[in-house]
């Protein structure tokens, strides 16, 4: 009679177990371009496992995300990255904030009046999360080796109103192994020339398309400098928008950038 429990229940055990070996760390750097609608949502695995979110999206699905690819027994997240404070980024991050111990959080501290942010803020302050402002003189670096290279907002943003919150998203360039990853928050061609007249390096393998493909990023210029072999594209199915434009699409299409949607592809995993 007891058996009738007892396998079942080692059965259930045996497969958690193979989940979580799964799930640990394997030397590679992973990325994760999360289906959340209408936002963006990004987890980043480094080679040694520290994991790091990007942005929250514009719901709760990035929860459900990190159930599926987060060990179950694992409750830290080494760091978050919020680019800004707009609602289809920050949605689902004072959740995180309840549901797992969150070692830092950068951002570029830019003034934003929202109830989702402000949240944000509070639970930062009441869970005592050191808070790194965005300064693209000072790298993040990882136990591992892994590099977060910071190139962008200028540091005279912190604790100020801005007339174009999407150009003071933190955009940072991910150093691992041999692969280079920059991620853009929602920047627009003004700050992409900001970005490129400071001299920064953004060469990289892979881009994140800046603000889901709108028609008001992703230069020319800029992309000629990132020279990606692939960019990836966060935005919603039939959104409201019209993301991704069809003449930027057309860009990436000229220069020769094959670009991967969550609209087609739903969640996008990456390993290196």
């Amino acid at each position: 009679m007891l058996s009738r429990f007892v396998l079942p229940a080692l059965s259930i055990l045996c497969l958690l177990c193979l989940r979580e070996y799964a799930l640990l760390p394997n030397g590679t750097l992973q990325m994760y371009t999360l289906d959340v609608g209408q936002g963006d949502a990004l987890l980043l695995v480094t080679p040694g496992g520290a994991q790091i979110v990007i942005d929250g999206g514009p719901n709760l699905d990035l929860l459900s995300h990190l159930g599926t690819h987060l060990p179950f027994f694992d409750r830290t997240i080494e760091l978050v990255v919020l680019s800004h404070p707009d609602a289809d980024h920050v949605t689902a991050l004072p959740e995180v904030l309840r549901r797992y111990r969150v070692n830092a959080v950068l951002m570029s501290g830019a003034v934003q009046r929202s109830g989702r942010y402000e949240a944000l803020l509070a639970l930062l302050a009441s869970h005592a999360v050191p808070i790194l402002p965005a300064d693209p003189a000072q790298d993040i670096v990882f136990d591992d080796g892994t590099v977060l290279d910071v190139v962008w907002p200028p540091t005279d943003v912190f604790g100020r109103e801005q007339d174009e919150p999407n150009d003071a998203s933190v955009v940072f360039r991910v150093l691992a192994r041999d692969t280079r990853i920059l991620l853009t928050g929602d920047i627009g061609k003004d700050a992409e020339q900001g970005i490129l007249a400071s001299g920064a390096d953004v060469e990289a393998d892979i881009l994140k398309v800046p603000h889901h493909g709108s028609r008001t990023s992703s230069s020319t210029g800029f992309l000629l400098a990132v020279a990606p072999k692939l960019a990836v594209l966060s935005a919603g199915r039939n959104n409201t928008f019209g993301h991704p434009h069809a003449d930027v699409m057309d860009r990436y299409k000229q220069l020769g950038i094959p670009i991967r949607n969550t609209q087609h592809e739903r969640t996008i995993p990456l390993e290196w």
